[in-house]
């Protein structure tokens, strides 16, 4: 089987997703753990999404406060960025 410029590119493209993907799975599992474990912060129903380092927090807090806080503590080395989806209930 001969190698060509195409099917060079196209292993080439295949490694860098899956470089993305791992660094996105270590992403979910830092991010993850720092909200799980931050006592102040409580998040019910936490659910974290990451996506090209862009990570999504969803679940429920009890202020406006602490829905600040969760920006902050997802905010890690490689987070590119984090969009906040967390409800405040009371």
């Amino acid at each position: 089987m001969a190698c060509t410029r195409r099917s060079l590119l196209g292993l080439a493209l295949s490694a860098t997703a899956l470089a993305a993907q791992a660094d996105d799975d270590l992403l979910y599992d830092r991010v993850h753990r720092r909200l799980n474990n931050d006592r102040s912060l409580k998040i019910k129903q936490l659910e974290v999404e990451v996506d090209g380092g862009v990570v999504t927090i969803r679940g429920l807090v009890r202020s406006a406060k602490l829905k600040a806080k969760a920006t902050k503590v997802a905010s890690i080395r490689g987070v590119r960025k984090v969009i906040n989806r967390l409800e405040i209930r009371n």
